[in-house]
């Protein structure tokens, strides 16, 4: 029974020492100097949190990233926002993409010339000559395919035209694509959406079609709410070139 009472006691005084020794760090003045800092924790390796049901999740670092399971599903990322759009008008712009342009709008027009040329032969050969002049009826029919020529020139055209605009577009967003993950890997940015800003504002014709051009511009603007410091989008031009 002594040795039960000393034991108490001395476990008395221990407490008595920690608690004084807490409560002279809570009361203690903080000097001018001093810095207030909060409790720091770990460093650990996980952390394993439950509710009241006592359902645990464990959180460790994975990869450099916040995890709580194995897949990489299960890891939290971070996350950039480009728009797109002028960095795509800019690239359009390029001397290399007018170059292609006007390569192909030569030669075009230079075909579209020598049909012209034929056709005005025609006329000068057809215009003295009457239905009843045996050259009518050959020169005439030679006049006919000059102009399904020409409409066939002209669908060719504009097939033309897409296929190089289309194959410019994808160049263009390849090379975009290229800046944005020497960006992101400078800045250490995991994911990066393209989005429309929300200030922006919609550049709709007047016409027919204006209310669907709106509602598409809706649609486009998947962020309604964002912290502007995650709109990467200067740093991107900036490693474009574009200003």
């Amino acid at each position: 029974m002594k040795q039960f009472f000393t034991s108490q006691f001395t476990l008395s005084i221990a407490m008595v020492i920690v608690a004084g020794y807490i409560g002279s760090v809570l009361v203690s003045p903080v000097g001018a100097d001093d810095a207030i800092q909060a409790p720091k924790l770990g460093p650990a390796s996980s952390l394993t949190l439950e509710n009241e049901s006592a359902e645990a999740v464990v959180v460790q670092v994975t990869e450099k990233r916040l995890a709580w399971g194995d897949s990489p599903q299960k890891r939290v990322y971070s996350a950039g926002y480009v728009h797109i759009g002028k960095a795509l008008s800019e690239l359009l712009q390029g001397d290399s993409f007018i170059e292609e342009n006007q390569v192909l709008q030569d030669e075009l027009q230079e075909m579209q010339q020598s049909l012209l040329e034929a056709f005005q032969s025609v006329q000068e050969r057809i215009k003295d000559l009457t239905p009843e002049d045996s050259e009518f009826e050959a020169i005439s029919k030679e006049g006919q395919g000059l102009l399904k020529q020409r409409e066939m020139l002209i669908q060719q055209a504009n097939a033309a035209k897409a296929t190089l605009g289309a194959e410019q577009v994808e160049r263009a967003y390849r090379e975009l694509v290229d800046a944005i993950n020497v960006v992101a890997d400078r800045l250490e940015i995991d994911m990066v959406h393209r989005f429309i800003p929300t200030d922006d504002p919609f550049e709709i014709q007047p016409g027919p079609g204006a209310f669907q051009a709106a509602m598409l511009q809706i649609r486009l603007r998947s962020v309604l709410r964002y912290p502007e410091d995650l709109d990467i989008t200067s740093d991107v031009l900036e490693e474009l070139g574009i200003e």
